[in-house]
């Protein structure tokens, strides 16, 4: 009699090899998911860089940056005597508006530029406002507005988010009150830019920087960044310091961050630096921290584990610090 071998795996060998697969997807995946976050932050800065090329394509047409904002009749916020609720002006207002609107020509966007009606408050150019612009979203976090973004959304709206923001200072610019009310001009500038130092940004509410009063060098001074989109509950005291605005033609705290840092100490007390789960502060979903765009147009990733008094320093464009982002 001829006898018949048949050739295979045996259990062990199986489980064996199914084992050796699965340690190799163990440790390929981790490379292919940092790969990818590579190349999503690549994508992130790039969108940066295309805002910081706008805003430097208004100041050279305008010879000002854009206003970080515009509220009330446009006059100098300086001489407003108190804050002021921006998030009701963008409902209800003349304006309430942001410094994105004033760059959409430069980002390619004329076709909503030019049908925005002046006249009218956010809420009044709808059908303009809530669309998604390209290069609005980090696509380390989003594509499009979430359901779960929603409750930060202006009006509750389906579309026109933003991850981006401008800088508006190193000084606590924002009230914890549930509609982010802009602080008075005594403390969003500490001080006058004219005479002396200044704790403003390089994108004020309702007036236009020059490069020149940007005396802490466009090199050394934030111009924008990611923004922090937080929806969680109140804080301590009953205030929505953990939650966030958003929405790009908004002016406020929608599209502008601070980066001011307050001891615990201090009534306004703010850990400052990044992703600190605080709504006035910068923050990202990439691990480790989030890139920001200096006044020069570079863009810069920052982490989050360095001083939050540096970052305060960058914050501010005539402030006197002799700091950089490479100091971070």
């Amino acid at each position: 009699m001829t006898s018949h071998r048949i050739n295979g795996f045996t259990l062990v060998e199986l489980l064996v090899v199914i084992t050796i697969i699965g340690i190799l997807i163990g440790l390929l995946l981790p490379a292919v998911q940092s790969a990818r976050e590579s190349a999503r932050q690549l994508q992130c800065a790039n969108h940066l860089k295309q805002l910081a090329l706008a805003v430097q394509a208004y100041a050279q047409a305008k010879s000002v940056l854009p206003p970080g904002m515009i509220v009330g009749t446009g006059r100098s916020f300086r001489n407003f005597g108190a804050r002021y609720n921006v998030w009701k002006e963008a409902r209800n207002g003349p304006h309430g508006t942001s410094w994105i609107l004033q760059i959409l020509p430069h980002l390619e966007q004329e076709a909503i530029f030019s049908r925005w009606n002046f006249s009218q408050s956010v809420l009044g150019n709808r059908d303009l406002a809530e669309r998604d612009i390209p290069g609005l979203y980090c696509p380390s976090r989003r594509n499009r507005v979430r359901g779960q973004d929603r409750p930060m959304m202006f009006e509750n709206w389906s579309a026109g988010g933003t991850d981006y923001g401008g800088c508006v200072g190193n000084a606590n610019s924002f009230y914890n009150a549930p509609d982010h009310e802009l602080a008075p001009p005594q403390l969003l500038y500490g001080g006058d830019d004219r005479t002396g130092t200044d704790a403003a940004g390089p994108l004020t509410p309702n007036d236009g920087v020059a490069f020149a009063h940007i005396r802490d060098g466009a090199s050394n001074t934030l111009l924008g960044g990611e923004m922090q989109r937080l929806w969680g509950p109140t804080d301590a005291n009953g205030l929505e310091a953990y939650k966030s605005q958003d929405g790009w033609a908004v002016g406020g705290v929608a599209t502008l961050f601070d980066t001011a840092y307050l001891p615990s100490s201090d009534i306004y007390a703010n850990s400052g630096g990044i992703n600190n789960e605080f709504f006035e502060s910068p923050g990202s979903e990439h691990p480790g921290g989030a890139q920001f765009a200096l006044a020069d147009g570079s863009v810069h990733f920052i982490s989050e584990h360095g001083d939050p008094a540096i970052l305060a320093a960058l914050g501010s464009r005539a402030g006197g610090e002799a700091v950089s982002a490479d100091a971070w």
